[in-house]
């Protein structure tokens, strides 16, 4: 029997506005627990981002779930009635503040795809419809308050849509923050265990710090790597990774170091942990 079935009997007793009233009920509470499932996955997917990997970042103080309800209400309240049924807005653009948006920039193009999928689902659930393909985007905006989300949805049709044209419009936009929030040129740390298994961070502060300890901007959770073992820093245009007195220490292109600076592919090892400075591409090109 369904978890709703004791909502859904109509009782032949009770006049027709108490059952309607029941009937109501029911799809309410269906559509309720519609959402929650929809919404668990979208959080699932986001604990995934972050479980098993070389490390991880601080979570920002607004929380992807928030956005997916900010999301869920804005597709909710701008919906149209039409002779084949409800559209609802297919192109969504989230504005938070950029101390928020920087620390979405390791994974932003991932998160807006993956809102996408689960506002097709959502409106798929609810019987919704679009007049073209789904789109999300995130802008940082100064005018916005620390903290907080705004979103806004429309009903349009996107023309020639090129999912790798639009992933460059939202790295543009990454590095246009980054560069605002951190003043300092966006740079990537592809950082690879001694298992293979690898993962990407954006450096986006002028002081990044790296270890095996939660507090630190990028964590290595090895035991080869130090609590606190190195920091890279930016200074007068060059960048620098200084050993934090480790115990594996830290080696750049086989020659180990205590203050060096770094370019864009030299091999740095931190115990058997792996990282190579990559340069991150953002010119938006038509």
């Amino acid at each position: 029997m369904s978890q709703f079935s004791s909502l859904t009997q109509i009782d032949p007793d009770y006049p027709a506005s108490y059952n309607s009233c029941r009937m109501y009920a029911r799809d309410l509470a269906e559509r309720r627990f519609l959402v929650v499932n929809s919404l668990d996955r979208f959080e699932g997917f986001f604990e995934r981002l972050m479980e098993g990997s070389v490390g991880r970042i601080f979570r920002s103080p607004v929380q992807p779930a928030e956005i997916g309800r900010r999301l869920e209400r804005a597709m909710e309240s701008n919906q149209v009635s039409t002779v084949e049924g409800i559209v609802v807005p297919n192109d969504y653009i989230v504005y938070l503040h950029p101390d928020d948006m920087v620390l979405f920039s390791d994974f932003a193009t991932s998160l807006c795809q993956q809102m996408e999928d689960w506002l097709i689902d959502l409106a798929d659930e609810r019987n919704y419809g679009f007049i073209d393909q789904v789109r999300i985007q995130l802008y940082g905006d100064e005018k916005i308050p620390v903290r907080s989300i705004v979103v806004d949805a429309q009903i349009v049709e996107l023309g020639d849509y090129d999912p790798d044209y639009q992933e460059e419009i939202q790295r543009t936009e990454i590095y246009r923050v980054v560069e605002h929030t951190g003043d300092v040129p966006p740079k990537l740390v592809r950082a690879i265990r001694s298992d293979g298994h690898e993962q990407t961070f954006m450096l986006r502060k002028q002081i990044t710090s790296i270890g095996r300890s939660t507090t630190n901007d990028i964590v290595i959770e090895i035991p080869e790597v130090s609590r606190q073992h190195a920091r890279i820093e930016y200074h007068n245009g060059q960048f620098r990774i200084v050993d934090l007195g480790s115990t594996n220490g830290v080696m750049i292109n086989g020659r180990r170091i205590t203050n060096s600076p770094i370019e864009d592919h030299d091999e740095i090892m931190l115990g058997t942990a792996r990282l190579e400075i990559v340069p991150y591409h953002s010119s938006v090109r038509r």
